[in-house]
């Protein structure tokens, strides 16, 4: 039997730079900015342009020289300080990645104020000294490196500490040895949990590796503003558009005879081997549709799987068919002994039945069941339970900044 299951998820995503700090699915830079002497400067102006898209966020210092822009999209920034009297400090390159505070300091240097400094930020470490959370982030080049045997990037959850795969028919996975019914599942920030069954990786609404930025995994010290679950909260942005158009297309296959191994009950003397075809492909675009103001991303995959499995089956004999029946049993004496009785109706079959048996597979000389009542059939390995699955994914994002 042929079962088809098309999936079609479209998720529209519209990021304002004025949402609320804390939004879940966005990144955010704090700091301190100083003077030569270590002293603090207020009023400085901290400006983040996002290298991507363009977006500019602004921030001033504090009376103490603090500064923190929030509700930043993942991505690298290009983040400036400048304040009268002091050389302009430019630091390149500072990855901004979800759920994280990057903590990024300025300080001042002596010079004239047509100067600039500029420092590159790349080996800045993603220390987490805002919060106490306890996370992990998975971002595309992780996706792309590590095998992913049926692309399912939430495989990659399994990398976090405290993470183990869950033995249940959801194939989800236990944190820190809670449920799996207690992750919590968001995407682009907005709540992505099944609700009818709770546990089922990826949530509602899934993701693959092309349409995935990147996710963070937080597994323990929850902040405020998740809630919800006591198990792991898995945070995932999809990818954006850009100030460039950018695309691509790609395709995966795996087949039985390419690399294929038999199982225990597919053996050689049983027949073929079980055949296992799965062909994953799609293509992906993204760009502007206003520069520096909105950006388009869409991605659509398809998935054809095609495989089945042997199993036992039991089936009428040769001689059954045909229409000679064979009982074997014992008479009513004390003790009982054997009997053999054999009913032959080879002459009397009729031809509709005959037909109707001639499309029950034959066993190739297999040992006939433990029965001991009769020797009506026998057990043989066929392959049965063919599926064949057919899904497609549409994931569409548009971002305003």
């Amino acid at each position: 039997m042929r079962s088809t299951r098309v999936l079609l998820s479209c998720v529209v995503f519209f990021a304002l730079s004025i949402l609320a700090a804390g939004q879940a699915g966005t990144g955010s830079i704090a700091g301190v900015v100083t003077d030569p002497s270590g002293a603090v400067v207020q009023g400085a102006i901290v400006t983040a342009t996002n290298s991507a898209t363009g977006a500019v966020r602004t921030m001033t210092t504090s009376d103490a020289g603090n500064y923190s822009i929030t509700s930043l999209a993942p991505g690298s920034y290009t983040v400036s300080v400048e304040k009268s009297g002091f050389p302009k400090v430019v630091l390149t390159n500072v990855q901004v990645s979800t759920s994280l505070s990057v903590p990024l300091n300025a300080q001042f240097q002596l010079g004239t104020a047509t100067e600039s400094v500029s420092v590159t930020a790349d080996t800045l470490a993603p220390i987490e000294t805002q919060d106490s959370q306890v996370s992990n982030l998975v971002d595309s080049a992780r996706m792309k490196a590590l095998p992913l045997i049926t692309r399912n990037p939430y495989e990659l959850v399994l990398l976090s500490p405290g993470t183990a795969q869950a033995n249940s028919s959801l194939g989800g996975f236990n944190v820190n040895g809670a449920r799996e019914r207690n992750n919590n599942f968001l995407l682009d920030g907005v709540d992505n949990n099944d609700t009818s069954v709770p546990g089922i990786p990826g949530g509602a609404l899934a993701a693959n590796p092309e349409s995935t930025e990147e996710f963070r995994v937080i597994t323990n010290n929850f902040n405020a503003e998740y809630g919800r679950d006591t198990g792991a909260i898995i945070d995932v942005v999809t990818k954006s558009g850009t100030n460039q158009f950018h695309g691509n297309a790609y395709w995966f296959g795996r087949y039985e005879k390419i690399g294929g191994a038999r199982d225990w009950f597919n053996r050689p003397e049983d027949g073929p081997r079980d055949p296992y075809d799965r062909n994953q492909f799609g293509y992906s675009i993204g760009g502007p549709v206003w520069k520096n103001k909105t950006f388009f991303f869409f991605n659509h995959e398809l998935q054809r799987f095609r495989t089945s499995r042997t199993n036992p089956a039991v089936v009428p004999t040769q001689e059954f068919k045909a229409g000679l029946f064979t009982f074997h049993g014992f008479d009513d004496a004390d003790p009982p002994n054997p009997v053999t009785r054999t009913i032959d109706l080879r002459q009397g079959s009729t031809r509709p039945c005959k037909r109707f048996l001639r499309f029950i597979p034959t066993p190739r000389s297999l040992p006939a069941t433990d029965s001991a009542d009769c020797s009506f059939s026998q057990t043989l390995q066929i392959s049965i339970a063919t599926r064949q699955l057919e899904r497609s994914t549409i994931t569409l994002q548009v971002a305003r900044h």
